[in-house]
Parts: structure tokens; sequence; C-alpha cells
């Protein structure tokens, strides 16, 4: 929507003036501040892809919701809509659940189960709340938003991060400061070797998977919705500015934890807000210049 186009400017222009500052003094930054040992950034850390999965169980909830409709759909769509739902919740679970006792997190202080079990929870307030908000919609296209929603976190996350991880392979700091033969590289300079460096020392892929910021991106998830939910409740207008630049703004906090704790470099977290910011500035225009999705000129259910 058009008033979004400028707060989604300001995350674009932050994340691309972080990468260019982090191109010229990613290493001096790192040095300066990076400690694997820091609790507090590994607390934000851990719970940064919570918050950020909760956009995810979200749309779950709408989508369990629009799948107990039978007035509106056939039996196959609710179907779908339905496994839709369960696989958004697993997926939350799963990939915001793992992060609080591997290698980004308290490293085997507990079972790993406890971490699912820790994320499952405020995750399912988020799908309850997806539940009621789309329980009460009357907007015809109110299921055309959630899947441009997931969509948007799709592409940000698997083609875009998982694949641009696997070209480049870049060292984490962590990793380039505790062993003196793998050296720094720049965000553009894939590490061709890292298959032997990490047989050498014992260490695993994800010690060579700094960029871009995965962490950045999901907590950058929480952002998707407030774009996107005036359009299927008139009720987010007023809050849809302010909850656009929290959620920036914590995502900034996550970014900002990852360098802290010696995960990520400026260029890698800045990448990540780029990312999202594009996909959102894309599929915002979509549905912008696609007159039938605005509630205003569409007809009611």
């Amino acid at each position: 929507m058009k008033t979004m186009r400028i707060p989604l400017y300001v995350a674009l222009g932050v994340g691309i003036i972080g990468l260019i500052f982090g191109s010229i003094f990613d290493l001096q930054i790192s040095t300066a501040i990076g400690n694997p040992n820091n609790y507090f950034a590994i607390t934000v850390s851990v719970l940064g892809p919570t918050l950020g999965f909760l956009a995810i169980s979200f749309i779950g909830g709408g989508f369990l919701a629009l799948g107990l409709k039978k007035e509106r759909f056939k039996t196959f769509v609710r179907v779908l809509f339905i496994i839709a739902a369960v696989g958004a919740y697993g997926v939350s679970v799963y990939f915001a659940g793992k992060e609080y006792f591997n290698s980004h997190g308290f490293y085997k202080a507990l079972p790993s189960i406890v971490g699912y079990l820790i994320a499952a929870i405020p995750l399912a307030g988020g799908f309850v709340g997806g539940f009621f908000v789309l329980k009460k919609s009357q907007y015809q296209y109110d299921w055309i938003i959630l899947i441009i929603i997931a969509a948007v976190a799709f592409m940000a996350l698997v083609p875009a991060v998982t694949l641009i991880k696997e070209i480049f392979h870049r060292p984490r700091f962590r990793t380039v400061m505790t062993i003196s033969d793998i050296e720094f590289h720049q965000w553009w300079q894939p590490c061709a070797n890292y298959k032997e460096l990490a047989a050498a020392h014992g260490l695993t892929s994800e010690e060579f998977k700094s960029f871009p910021s995965g962490h950045t991106t999901e907590a950058s998830l929480l952002m998707i919705p407030t774009i996107f939910m005036p359009l299927i409740s008139e009720k987010f207008k007023k809050y849809q500015v302010p909850a656009f630049f929290i959620a920036f703004a914590f995502a900034l906090l996550v970014a900002l934890a990852r360098i802290l704790a010696a995960a990520h470099y400026l260029s890698d977290v800045s990448m990540g807000f780029i990312i999202v910011a594009l996909f959102n500035i894309i599929a915002n225009e979509i549905v912008i210049h696609v007159k039938k999705l605005h509630p205003e000129e569409a007809p009611a259910a």
C-alpha cells in the first residue's frame, strides 16, 4: 500500500548503507565488539527467530480460520487451508526452536527438544491471534493476502538467504578469530576451499554460512504482516506505520546482537535487511496495482 512505500524504502536504505559501511569496516567493527561469549547477544539471537516467526504462525492461524468456513470455500480448498495452517505452525516451531541450544544459542545447555517447547508457546499465541482475526474477516480476498505474506517470507528465507549462503560460504568471525589459517573474507569473496578447512579443523558447514544473516532475515519477517494486514482489517490501519517501525527496530536489535555474538559481520546483517525489504517492496507494489485487492474497491464476500 502507498503509505508503506516510504517506510519500506527507509528499511532498504538502512540495509544499503550498512552494506556499504560493512564492505569497508566489517573486520574492524567485529574485532572491536564481537565476542562469542556475549550472553546478552546470544539471548537476543535466540529470541529473534521466535518473534520473527510469529508472522508465520499468525498466518497459520488465519489459514485454519479460513479452512473452517464452509460457507465460503469448497471442501478441497478448506483441506488445503488446514494443511497450510499445520505446516505454517510446524515450520515456525521447528526453525525457531532449533536456535535455542545449537551453535548459535546456548550450545547444548539443555536438550534441543526444550528449545522447541519454548518456541511453541509464543508461536501458539500468534497462531491463535491469526485464527480470531481471520475468523471475523469479511474481506473477499483475505486468503490471497495470507498467501502473499507467506510468499514474501518464503522467497526471503529460501531462494535468497539459503542460496546466497551456499554460493559464498563466508567464514563467521568467531571462526576467523579463533583459527589462524581461516582468513577473513569480504562478503563478495567466496570461500572456495571451505570443505577442506572444515575437515581440517573439525568444523561444520554452519561455520561457513556468515553471509547473509539468517537470524536477521527471520527477525525481519515480523515486518511483513504490518504491511498487508490492514487490507484484511481496517483496525490495523492506524497502527500500521508504528508497528512496522517497532518490528524494524526489533530486527535492528537482533542484527546488532549477531555482530556482538561474533556470528556475523555488518554486511551480513545488512544484506538480511536488503533481502526482506526488496521482496516486501515488490509485493507491496503488486498489491497497490491490483485494484481488486483493495477492500474499498472489491465487493464483500
